[in-house]
């Protein structure tokens, strides 16, 4: 069964998260023992795949990090307890962005970095960072970077009880997590270790074109060719991939082959309606009415 939702939908406030729609992509996952996630960024559809084995990856090393802190309980409970003790203050999040920025190495990635790596402490330093910065940075270039987000009126939600939540979350998220495998792969070399049999999914959610290039790991679209012409080779195992509509994508994965499920609810990073697709090798498990086919 599909774990427990934490009250947090993701363990990152990531850009371009599917926290809207996760759901779905649980839905044409079913039924699959093994599923690997190439490009696992706020892991916000882990809680609603039931599969036995689960092989999240991500280049980005500091939300694989975070990860496996939170999965352990040991090291998960010193995270919380450090977490929670922290004022919402812009010195908090100021000094852990500046640890986070000296700990990155010559390639963007935190364990490419000469400084001794304390698993808790950059992971404690990465949850400020992202949960007391302004949402929907994380993954990005500009995730460092940024003042605290305090309200001066009534208007929306508060900034702390954001952080707040997050944090009371990662109990919820551990037992997810600790469920999975990880690594930090590229995504392509990921997907080439994938054998294609009848027992396995994938599910991709790459950069998306043009958007995607606000990400710290970007994907042009020679990557995007190459993805394409990997997952198109899969014959038995199943694949999902989320994406916008874009010209680019009609062209990599044409109706004619890939069965096209419009998602209605998807938004943009200015909060507008972006229509979203998930495009699938094989037939959607779910009908026009939204009911799973029997």
């Amino acid at each position: 069964m599909p774990n427990a939702k934490p009250r947090i939908g993701a363990i990152a406030p990531w850009f371009g998260s599917n926290r809207t729609l996760a759901k779905h992509v649980g839905e044409e996952l079913a039924g699959f023992p093994w599923v690997g996630v190439p490009f696992a960024g706020s892991m916000c559809e882990v809680p609603g795949i039931d599969a036995r084995t689960i092989v999240l990856n991500d280049k980005h090393d500091n939300i694989i990090n975070l990860a496996r802190v939170v999965a352990d309980d040991s090291l998960r409970a010193d995270l919380v307890r450090r977490l929670d003790g922290k004022l919402f203050h812009p010195r908090e999040l100021l000094n852990a962005q500046i640890r986070c920025r000296d700990r990155m190495g010559a390639d963007g990635g935190l364990f490419g970095c000469v400084l001794p790596v304390d698993a808790v402490s950059v992971a404690e330093d990465y949850f400020v960072a992202i949960w007391m910065g302004r949402s929907g940075k994380a993954g990005t270039d500009a995730e460092f970077t940024g003042d605290l987000p305090v309200r001066w009126n009534a208007n929306g939600g508060d900034s702390n009880t954001r952080y707040r939540s997050a944090v009371e979350s990662l109990d919820a998220w551990g037992a997810i997590l600790k469920r999975c495998n990880f690594r930090c792969d590229d995504a392509l070399d990921f997907i080439r270790q994938v054998p294609d049999h009848i027992d396995n999914a994938l599910y991709c959610d790459p950069p998306f074109p043009d958007v995607g290039g606000e990400y710290r790991h970007k994907f042009d679209e020679q990557q995007h060719r190459q993805l394409a012409s990997k997952l198109s080779a899969f014959l038995k195992t199943r694949v999902v991939c989320r994406f916008y509509d874009h010209p680019l994508v009609r062209e990599l994965y044409p109706e004619s082959i890939w069965t096209w499920r419009k998602l209605a609810g998807g938004r943009d990073q200015a909060n507008k309606n972006k229509p979203e697709v998930l495009l699938i090798n094989g037939p959607s498990f779910v009908n026009e009415k939204g009911l799973f086919d029997t």
